[in-house]
């Protein structure tokens, strides 16, 4: 074993160690029980918050970028302290198990199951230490009777009735349970400054941003996002990711139980300093280079269909079949992403469904046939003009302003490519010459 995989091994076995400090909050009772009023709805039970609260302190837990993709959107809990039992736990809504049964079709649909679950902060921090993230603490002023309210619902939330959600990368994740419980507990104090333009960021481009180090998850977040992931995100949106909540409380104001206005945050600090690079503050431009990549692909196509040679014959054929198979492969799982699963919301109204569908599973067998053979047939040429007559339409849609995708990078690679395939079809003679023609040449 490596030393990193056996500082893993201690870091969970650390976990769960400590997760048996919190039985008496998950535990105590199984069946499911309704949700804990918000702070001022009942009198006696804020009374009671109030005499909980006044020995506890509440702060939130951001966790930097880590090594695997997964990891390097970070993470966020919040824990809380008190003071009188020593008892301090980390909540957080990031738990999953990648042996739950069906995990991978649950993932596909997306309706993958996590949970929340609480641990002692210190065993926490040191696992994520141990895989060198960074880890930043921001304590909360908040009142008492808030504080009591905060503890009561994650003690209500980590039963085992209640901690499971549906997880959505975008929507309902580790950070917006984070922002939702704040949010609650301030009555509704984060509605309107959140409702606030961000910074100019999208679902996409912020999602390219991370995963910018990793060239075929990037790809494939290009491909799979259609234009509902472009629009420009508020503060709320944008609080998906754990660090930029961070940072929006970090600036927030709000009023107290005496009508004054306070800052939501009252220490702001690092705990832990990450020795690794650090995430880029935009999405790299990689329009350039996708369309030096498509334009070198499309001049092979034109120049290889007008070689006699049967290795280059061979060439163009075997890349014609592997380009029209993948194309269609990733087609129907986009036309099944955007309508059949949980995914729709960002996978839908995907305009690259006109540049990936499943008539390239045709033109994978007659183009090719064409290409090995040499010669062009009036199936080859009619497939491979309607692909790039799609692939065109789905360009030119990017001019429709309630149409325009920002999938440029897809764009700048695939639609060369269609268009060499058909003009290579129509560079192909109708037969090949005879021998003896060939002979006197």
């Amino acid at each position: 074993m490596t030393v990193t995989t056996v500082r893993r091994a201690l870091a969970a076995a650390m976990l769960i160690a400590s997760s048996a400090l919190t039985s008496a909050l998950t535990s105590a009772l199984t069946a499911q029980s309704p949700a804990p009023p918000a702070p001022g709805v009942s009198a006696s039970l804020d009374s009671a918050r109030a005499l909980r609260g006044a020995r506890m302190s509440v702060a939130i837990i951001t966790y930097g970028p880590g090594e695997f993709v997964f990891e390097k959107f970070g993470h966020i809990a919040i824990a809380l302290t008190d003071s009188s039992t020593g008892q301090d736990i980390a909540f957080n809504w990031g738990m999953f198990d990648f042996n739950q049964p069906h995990f991978l079709g649950r993932f596909l649909t997306g309706d993958t199951k996590y949970w929340m679950a609480g641990y002692r902060t210190a065993d926490f921090n040191a696992a994520y230490m141990g895989e060198n993230r960074t880890i930043r603490q921001q304590v909360l002023q908040l009142s008492a009777v808030q504080r009591g309210a905060i503890a009561d619902y994650v003690s209500w939330k980590a039963q085992d009735a209640n901690k499971y959600y549906r997880y959505d990368y975008y929507a309902d994740n580790c950070a917006t349970r984070v922002r939702d419980l704040v949010n609650w507990t301030l009555q509704g104090q984060l509605d309107a400054p959140f409702q606030a333009p961000g910074s100019g960021r999208t679902w996409r481009n912020e999602t390219a941003r991370i995963t910018a180090s990793d060239p075929l998850v990037y790809s494939g977040i290009q491909i799979a996002l259609g234009r509902n992931a472009d629009h420009t995100l508020t503060k709320w949106e944008e609080s998906f990711l754990p660090e930029l909540l961070a940072n929006h409380l970090a600036a927030l104001t709000v009023t107290d139980a005496n009508g004054a206005p306070v800052k939501l945050i009252t220490s702001d600090s690092v705990l832990f300093t990450a020795d690794r690079s650090a995430m880029p503050d935009q999405a790299p431009s990689r329009l350039p280079t996708a369309l030096v990549l498509g334009l070198v692909l499309a001049a092979l196509v034109v120049l290889l269909a007008g070689a006699r040679a049967g290795v280059a014959r061979l060439v163009l054929s075997a890349f014609s079949a592997l380009w029209f198979l993948v194309g269609a492969s990733l087609g129907m799982a986009l036309l099944l992403a955007g309508t059949l699963t949980k995914h729709a919301p960002y996978m839908g109204a995907n305009l690259t469904v006109l540049q990936l569908h499943p008539l390239m599973l045709v033109a994978a067998v007659v183009v090719t046939i064409a290409l090995w053979r040499g010669t062009r047939s009036r199936s080859a040429i009619g497939v491979s003009a309607l692909v790039a007559l799609l692939s065109l339409v789905g360009l030119l849609l990017q001019l429709v302003p309630s149409l325009h995708q920002q999938s440029g990078v897809v764009l700048a690679v695939i639609v060369p490519v269609h268009l060499a395939f058909a003009l290579a079809m129509l560079r192909l003679p109708t037969q090949l010459p005879s021998r003896a023609a060939r002979a006197r040449r």
